[in-house]
């Protein structure tokens, strides 16, 4: 008969995988929905950057599915969800145009912390299930 409960080494590989950040299949679906509801009308549904405003910009939006080939494969999700929140300016487009989704999204929250970053992590989840590159990222 099986032991019910979970081995030492069953319940030390998911604490590793929470704390790299690990994404499951609902996390991509959620981001998914996500990115279509706050970011597919610039970067496109496909995440091309030819969204319906695209041409009205000033910047251009980024190709989101190649971002792997600049910043490596898988991606640095610390790296994206600061571009995502607010945290972060891309210095080379100069005043930043994407809005602050991070403002957007702790306002959904009620000031949720946590509720806001598992939304911001939940989309990152997305943009790495739809890269096209295939450079993979020195560590």
């Amino acid at each position: 008969m099986r032991d019910p409960k979970p081995s030492i080494l069953f319940l030390v590989a998911i604490t590793l995988a929470a704390s790299f950040g690990v994404a499951t299949a609902d996390d991509v679906a959620a981001g998914k929905e996500i990115y279509q509801r706050y970011c597919a009308s610039c970067h496109g549904v496909k995440g091309d950057g030819n969204g319906p405003m695209a041409p009205v910009l000033t910047t251009p939006p980024t190709n989101l599915r190649l971002l792997s080939q600049k910043y490596g494969n898988p991606l640095p999700e610390e790296q994206i969800a600061k571009f995502i929140d607010g945290r972060s300016d891309v210095k080379a487009h100069g005043p930043r145009d994407m809005p602050v989704w991070g403002e957007r999204f702790n306002a959904l929250s009620n000031g949720n912390e946590a509720e806001t970053q598992a939304r911001i992590k939940k989309l990152v989840a997305y943009l790495q299930s739809i890269q096209s590159g295939i450079r993979t990222a020195a560590r």
